[in-house]
C-alpha cells in the first residue's frame, strides 16, 4: 500500500452510530430489536386501533339496546294500559290460585297416562311476591327411563306454568331397568287482588 492513499474519513456522528450498533449487537442482539418492534405495535394498537374499535362497539351496543327497547315497547305502547311491567303479562297468562285443583288433576292424569307409578305426593304452598303463589310438588316416581323422560316432557308442555325444580333417580337394586326416585316441580299461580 502506498502511504499516499487517502484514509477513509469517518464523521464523528457516523463513528458514534457505529459504536452504538456494535454495542447493541454485543449486549442486546436481535431479541431487543424484536421487543422494540412489539412495543411499537402494541402502542399503535392502543392509541390508534382501540379507540376506533371501542366507538364502533359502543355504537353497535346502542343500536342493539334501541332495537330491544323498541321491540319491548311495541305491543305494550299500543295497548290502552300504558307502560306495563312485562312480568305482569306473564303473570296474567298463568291460571289463578282458584284453579289449583284443576292443575293438580291434570298432573295426576299425566302421571297415569305415561305409565309412571306415583303413589303419593307432597304439596307446599308459598307466597312468592304480591300477586304470585308457588305450589311446590314432590312426587315419588317409579318407571323406565324413557317413561320418566316422556313424563317430564309432557308435564312441562302440558302445564306451561310449571317449572322443574329437580329430579333424583336411582336404579333399583334388583338390577332391573326400572328407576325409582323423586320428581320436584313448582306450579305458579296468579293471586287474585282482594
Amino acid at each position: 500500500m502506498n502511504s499516499q492513499d487517502p484514509q477513509p474519513v469517518v464523521s464523528p456522528l457516523r463513528a458514534r452510530a457505529n459504536r452504538l450498533r456494535w454495542w447493541w449487537r454485543q449486549q442486546l442482539g436481535w431479541p431487543a430489536g424484536l421487543g422494540i418492534v412489539l412495543l411499537i405495535g402494541a402502542a399503535w394498537l392502543l392509541l390508534v386501533v382501540r379507540p376506533g374499535y371501542d366507538s364502533a362497539l359502543q355504537s353497535l351496543l346502542r343500536a342493539h339496546v334501541a332495537t330491544l327497547d323498541s321491540a319491548s315497547r311495541g305491543p305494550v305502547a299500543v295497548s290502552s294500559a300504558g307502560s306495563r311491567d312485562p312480568r305482569d303479562a306473564v303473570r296474567d297468562s298463568w291460571p289463578s290460585v282458584s284453579a289449583r285443583g284443576e292443575s293438580i288433576a291434570q298432573l295426576v292424569k299425566l302421571l297415569k297416562r305415561k305409565g309412571v307409578v306415583a303413589d303419593r305426593a307432597e304439596y307446599t304452598t308459598e307466597d312468592q311476591e304480591p300477586g304470585l303463589a308457588r305450589l311446590r310438588v314432590t312426587v315419588p316416581v317409579e318407571g323406565g327411563y324413557a317413561d320418566l323422560r316422556a313424563l317430564i316432557a309432557a308435564l312441562l308442555n302440558g302445564l306451561p306454568h310449571a317449572a322443574l325444580d329437580g329430579v333424583q333417580l336411582e336404579r333399583q337394586e334388583d338390577g332391573a331397568s326400572r328407576l325409582s326416585g323423586t320428581l320436584r316441580l313448582s306450579l305458579f299461580f296468579r293471586k287474585e287482588a282482594p
